[in-house]
């Protein structure tokens, strides 16, 4: 039984049996995994093509223990943390079949080429791994994106790691469609360069304590001072609308600058 929060279904399995039920769906495009924390939430509510890229994956999941916590206090005792190093954990635990091929999308090479190692030794065949560092705004230049979702294809892809942010992964691959194949699509961000050594994850009391965000707000403090400590308190005031109206509706999408103006026509 799944979990309903913000009016969708998140997954109550495992990491294991989260790929193992994405990869029985039968789909004629990609099939897109998704992690849900508070940032996620918050840009759900602002951002109407995360939105739409949310509502069509296969699977998501609770990734931030806040989610956590407000599932549990609604009911969901069931609810728990699947995040995406719980996801990487269980591709590399899983035995290696012949016709497993990954396409890492990667945020520089030091990670694709770690990255890959690793899985070469988790039993990586060769040539079954391939990966692309896309250029900032990738998502908005439409020649290098049927670029890299033809590539994605021509590789015979199986299962694709986007490691390059929220919410630009999951709308890319939204958007692109059948044009990359239908493997699955895991969208991890960081956790690719904790999993390829190159990047330290929390103890595990604070992981288990909702503290990882402490620990990764110390590592780059510059980059996730916004996101910590300005967006939090629209994720408060959301939980607050779904804590109060109780039927897990969608949080409203804001309007664009320009559909405002549009509107006005």
């Amino acid at each position: 039984m799944g979990v309903t929060l913000f009016g969708l279904e998140f997954a109550s399995g495992s990491a294991a049996d989260i790929l193992a039920t994405a990869g029985m769906t039968a789909a004629g495009r990609p099939r897109l995994i998704v992690t849900a924390n508070m940032d996620h939430i918050v840009s759900l509510s602002e951002n109407a093509a995360f939105r739409h890229a949310y509502s069509g994956a296969v699977a998501r999941t609770l990734d931030g223990m806040p989610l956590v916590w407000l599932a549990r206090l609604k009911g969901h005792k069931q609810a728990h943390r699947v995040t995406g190093h719980d996801i990487l954990a269980a591709v590399l635990a899983s035995p290696w079949t012949e016709d497993r091929r990954v396409f890492l999308v990667c945020s520089d090479d030091r990670v694709g080429d770690a990255a890959t190692e690793r899985l070469h030794r988790a039993g990586a065949e060769p040539g079954s791994v391939a990966f692309a560092v896309p250029p900032l705004g990738f998502e908005r230049d439409a020649a290098y994106s049927s670029w890299l979702a033809a590539e994605v294809k021509a590789h015979g892809s199986t299962l694709v790691i986007m490691a390059v942010g929220a919410p630009k992964s999951e709308i890319w691959v939204d958007q692109q469609g059948a044009a990359m194949g239908a493997p699955i699509v895991a969208a991890v961000g960081d956790a690719l360069s904790v999993a390829a050594g190159l990047q330290p994850r929390a103890p595990v009391f604070m992981q288990r304590n909702g503290l990882e965000w402490l620990f990764r707000f110390v590592q780059n403090p510059k980059r996730l001072f916004h996101r910590y400590f300005v967006r939090s308190w629209r994720f408060l005031a959301l939980i607050g609308t779904e804590l109060s109206d109780g039927r897990g509706d969608p949080p409203p999408t804001r309007r664009s600058t320009a559909e405002e103006a549009a509107s006005k026509i």
